[in-house]
């Protein structure tokens, strides 16, 4: 009789158990779904992807040269190309006497620095030399005939002293009765010699001396005859003045490049000939007071 309500009973338990079990089960989905969704966009990283090799490497090869990082997040189109380190002192690049770098070592100079006072003397001619070869005038263009750049050329030659050479000055009778005097050589060198000759200079001659011992010659080879001192010069200019050893040194350059011809023992006069030569393009310049004096000057 009862019978119906217990069939109520078992119906609605059934029932709700259908939706208890049907809500546990969508909050799983729920659950589940959550944990599976992607990450939102704000925790993702901005960082870009990392690098492949693929079609896209000649197009980073296209990019310009950057120095190496160690960045890891660095981008993919940023390539890593080592850059060596420049040396702005490096000889070949560097200009002269450019700041923060050390002057070239000029060993010619320092040779004759070494050398004590002939060595000095020396020195004091090389320098305006150089001044007037590096300077536009006659004398640098009349040597550029032969020699591109003379300065360059002339600092490479070395010196050397003759303490032996000839020290007397030699009087002879020439044609007609005519004194001649055939002084002591001044320097010498190898003709046509470039760069890296070597100049040699008689201690005993003009150079360094402004007298010297005059001796008579006798035709017919007889004795010499001692007969005083006489002074001695290069060209117009007295022995042992700056403007002589300027001279001395243009005229034997002027040899080295080739550009007088060879005059050796002065056979008939031919190293007067010469001296007149390097006079007629270079006086004004042998002449001139240089940039000593003006610096000189301005103090």
């Amino acid at each position: 009789m009862y019978s119906a309500p217990g069939s109520i009973r078992a119906v609605a338990f059934l029932v709700m158990s259908s939706l208890s079990g049907t809500l546990t089960f969508s909050q799983g989905v729920k659950f589940i779904r959550h944990a599976a969704d992607p990450l939102p966009l704000a925790n993702m990283s901005s960082g870009r992807a990392p690098c492949t090799m693929g079609s896209a490497s000649a197009v980073v090869a296209a990019y310009p040269a950057t120095s190496v990082t160690s960045d890891p997040s660095a981008p993919c189109d940023t390539p890593s190309v080592s850059v060596p380190p420049v040396n702005p002192c490096n000889p070949a690049a560097a200009r002269p006497w450019q700041v923060g770098c050390d002057a070239p070592r000029d060993l010619v100079q320092e040779d004759l620095v070494a050398m004590g006072k002939i060595g000095q003397k020396i020195l004091r001619a090389r320098e305006r030399v150089l001044e007037i070869l590096q300077t536009e005038n006659t004398c640098s263009a009349w040597l550029r005939e032969k020699d591109s750049n003379p300065a360059d050329t002339f600092r490479t030659l070395n010196f050397e002293i003759d303490r032996k050479g000839e020290a007397s000055v030699r009087e002879s009778k020439g044609a007609g009765g005519m004194n001649i005097f055939r002084n002591p050589y001044v320097a010498r060198v190898i003709q046509a010699d470039g760069s890296y000759g070597t100049i040699t200079i008689n201690t005993r001659g003009a150079f360094f001396s402004s007298m010297a011992a005059l001796v008579e010659v006798q035709w017919d080879g007889g004795p010499l005859t001692l007969r005083g001192a006489r002074p001695i010069s290069v060209g117009p200019y007295g022995g042992d003045t700056l403007h002589a050893q300027v001279l001395a040194l243009l005229h034997e350059f002027g040899h080295i490049v080739d550009l007088l011809p060879t005059d050796e023992a002065d056979q008939d006069g031919k190293s007067v000939q010469n001296t007149a030569e390097v006079l007629r393009f270079c006086r004004a310049d042998v002449e001139s007071k240089g940039k000593r004096a003006t610096l000189s000057a301005a103090h």
